[in-house]
């Protein structure tokens, strides 16, 4: 229990770092774009490599891979439903401001540095249909629904995901587990090289990001949407804990799974729908704080 502690406290230690760096000037907001280049193309789908030895495909994989899909549409619900009073605008960038999950970048690295690589798979399952969604899903669905934006075409959805290198990592894991093929170990010796920087860079991006410039007036609205997030992701936990057929360290990881940040892309399609407040922007850096909490709660709990 201590050591997992400590290391909780090193994980928010290292966000603290980030936003301490920003505030002093030493780095900019900028940078976070070229640590995220590093994380999402290199140090990501190495640690996504190194745990596909422990993927094996059975009827297992649906649960997750349909939780992913499902949690986005119920969030994209939520957003609507709250903005349901406001104009087109406000309630198509509420549907994208608030739905997607930040796994690859938040709750993939923290998992990696708390448990066992076998336990990232039900996470990677999950984030699997997450990255349809947020990739391109969520908008899609936010854009029809505003009639003044035009919304992305299937082509544009496939050249999201296939330009992703994670999700194209994801799939190899999927074809390799099909094919019953294993990574020589001498590949792995070298990509655990990178996906041991993982955690540190992801951590640190994220603490570059954070943006704690708040109005007065925004505050109320800011804890709303948040709030929401949290009683729905509350009662997701509940339901997978007591409702679903899996194993329960599956359970456990699809939980922390549904308390992960909004996805750092939600700000972006939120301009993109014509929204020109930053409250899509303060939103995220506001989950990210409340969620980094209540993960490191869960890690201790799951722990014991």
């Amino acid at each position: 229990m201590g050591e997992i502690l400590v290391r909780a406290l090193g994980f928010i230690s290292i966000i603290a770092l980030g936003y301490f760096l920003k505030v002093k000037g030493v780095v900019k907001r900028e940078d976070a774009e070229v640590l995220s280049t590093i994380v999402m193309n290199v140090t990501l789908p190495a640690a996504l490599l190194t745990s596909a030895s422990a993927l094996t495909l059975d009827s297992g994989i649906l649960i997750p891979l349909l939780l992913g899909f499902v949690m986005n549409l119920i969030m994209d619900w939520v957003g609507y439903w709250e903005a349901r009073d406001r104009d087109l605008v406000a309630k198509s960038a509420g549907m994208v401001q608030i739905s997607g999950y930040n796994i690859g970048t938040f709750t993939l690295p923290f998992v990696q540095a708390f448990f066992p690589a076998a336990y990232l798979v039900p996470v990677i399952l999950f984030d699997t249909s997450n990255a349809l969604m947020v990739l391109g899903g969520n908008f899609t669905l936010a854009a029809n629904l505003n009639r003044k934006q035009e919304a992305m075409s299937l082509g544009d959805i496939l050249r999201n995901l296939f330009g992703s290198i994670p999700f194209a990592v994801y799939l190899m894991t999927f074809l390799l587990a099909a094919l019953g093929l294993q990574i020589p170990q001498q590949v792995l010796s070298i990509t655990n090289i990178a996906a041991n920087a993982n955690p540190f860079l992801a951590m640190l991006m994220l603490g570059i990001m954070i943006d704690l410039k708040l109005q007065k007036q925004d505050i109320q609205d800011l804890f709303r949407l948040l709030g929401l997030r949290l009683l729905v992701s509350f009662l997701a936990a509940l339901a997978f804990y007591y409702l679903l057929p899996v194993p329960l360290v599956v359970r456990q990881m699809l939980i922390i799974c549904v308390f992960s940040p909004i996805s750092v892309v939600a700000p972006v399609y939120a301009m993109r729908l014509g929204s020109t407040s930053s409250q899509a922007a303060n939103l995220n850096s506001l989950c990210i704080l409340s969620n980094l909490l209540i993960m490191t709660l869960l890690v201790l709990l799951f722990s014991i």
